[in-house]
């Protein structure tokens, strides 16, 4: 029964098939696979960009939103988030270059990236797309396009991970699986059958075939803190500033007022919240270059109030400090990269840069894997063999160039050593021509 109702929902059997698609033409994602309509509309930007009062969330304002809508403001309203996202981007993708094998197929790959610049501009926004999805959703999710005769690559379109839906299915031989697809336009569209659709997940639990996010615990800290500044700023707004005061004369009041209302209570005060009401609105409407003119009933004193105690400024000072390091770890950022003034030795900071280097480099590892895959089908789509292998440059730490310095100084004194040795015919040609050999491999290794 319940095989019945998946076949039905789902339009296909639930045992997986084999690869029947191969390289087919044609795009078979959608970017905004959940739209209602199929018409073609202007995008607008980000509102939380074109209007600046939708940065003024409230806590209960931003727990409503759904999590894709929650992750993008929170980029937008949090320095700290925003600071982690753009060094994760810039850093993943500090430079690149790609080597195919035989020589006489680059230029297969040559012109495929020129036709992705002509259409993207740079071949860098997609990669910062692709990262983009890799830390806010904690996944690769990409599609090589190819055009309908499937002998070319016409594009490679990235798309948002959080699109993905994975149907679990029964293999006949491997048992359960996860189906990759989408919900288009109200029906299931399956992606498995089709090599050139990747979804790549990053930080997932066995048996989960989704990512988990960059900074998925960040939401949480984001929202604390942001309550923290709005109450922060409403006992400001009570507490902290000094306040005009007046003083009425209560005798010349009386006197004041018109005889028939002198002994109803009532009509007295009344009359007495009027007249103080109509003082508080004329001096606050004064210009800077009027002054106030009043009866002698009227006294103005000094301002008064605004007398918080300093401890209560170094209590959020403190809870701010705690925030920020909370998110930065959250965020996968270091002390060093937040900008914190916090006391770090030397070395400490060297090994914030290192930690944050190993997980870079290891995403970069994962990525470039998967484009490398993608501009192998782009020779196959041309009848073209060859292999191809993308890769991501990385800048040294001045402390690493240090020390591969003083290693390969070290190197060069134990080949100079060896080399004496062997004239002394201490060990032979052979033994020396593969230190020398190493030697070599090891240096264009770091050079490269």
């Amino acid at each position: 029964m319940i095989q019945k109702a998946l076949k039905r929902i789902f339009n296909k059997d639930t045992h997986n098939t084999r690869n029947t698609r191969a390289l087919g033409g044609g795009r078979v994602s959608m970017q905004s696979p959940f739209r209602s309509h199929t018409m073609g509309y202007l995008a607008p930007p980000e509102r939380s960009q074109s209007v600046w009062q939708l940065k003024n969330w409230s806590e209960d304002e931003l727990l409503c939103l759904p999590v894709d809508r929650l992750m993008n403001v929170i980029v937008d309203i949090s320095p700290e988030v925003n600071k982690a996202y753009t060094d994760f981007l810039r850093t993943c993708n500090e430079g690149w270059y790609y080597e195919v094998e035989p020589m006489r197929a680059k230029p297969v790959i040559d012109d495929f990236i020129a036709r992705l610049e002509t259409k993207h501009h740079d071949f860098d926004v997609l990669l910062d797309q692709m990262y983009a999805g890799v830390y806010l959703r904690g996944a690769l999710f990409i599609e090589l396009v190819l055009n309908e005769a499937a002998d070319t690559a016409t594009n490679l379109a990235v798309l948002d991970p959080i699109t993905a839906r994975f149907n679990s299915t029964k293999h006949p031989i491997e048992g359960e699986q996860w189906e990759l697809g989408q919900w288009q336009l109200g029906k299931w569209v399956s992606l498995a059958d089709d090599p050139t659709v990747m979804y790549v997940p990053f930080n997932n639990a066995p048996d989960t075939p989704f990512g988990k996010s960059f900074m998925a615990t960040a939401p949480v800290d984001v929202v604390r803190q942001l309550g923290v500044m709005n109450d922060f700023r409403r006992v400001l707004e009570s507490h902290g500033w000094a306040r005009a005061d007046f003083s009425v004369d209560g005798d010349k009041l009386k006197n004041f007022m018109p005889p028939e209302i002198v002994g109803d209570i009532e009509a007295e005060d009344e009359f007495i919240r009027d007249f103080i009401s109509g003082i508080n609105t004329m001096y606050s409407n004064l210009k800077p270059n009027e002054g106030y003119g009043h009866l002698d009933i009227v006294t103005v004193n000094m301002p008064k109030g605004g007398q918080m105690q300093s401890s209560f400024f170094g209590m959020v000072d403190g809870l701010m400090r705690l925030y920020d390091r909370r998110i930065g770890r959250a965020t996968g950022s270091t002390p060093i990269k937040q900008h914190s003034n916090e006391n770090v030795t030397e070395t400490h900071a060297r090994e914030q840069r290192s930690d944050y280097r190993i997980n870079i480099e290891s995403i970069q590892s994962t990525v470039a894997g998967t484009l490398s895959t993608l501009f192998g089908y782009v020779l196959r789509t041309e009848g073209v063999q060859g292999e191809v292998t993308f890769h991501f440059e990385n800048t040294l730490d001045p402390q690493d160039i240090k020390a591969l310095e003083e290693a390969e100084g070290v190197r060069i004194d134990n080949l100079k050593k060896l080399k004496e040795l062997r004239d002394m015919d201490g060990i032979d040609d052979a033994t020396y021509q593969k230190a020398v050999n190493q030697y070599k491999v090891e240096k264009e290794k770091h050079s490269g």
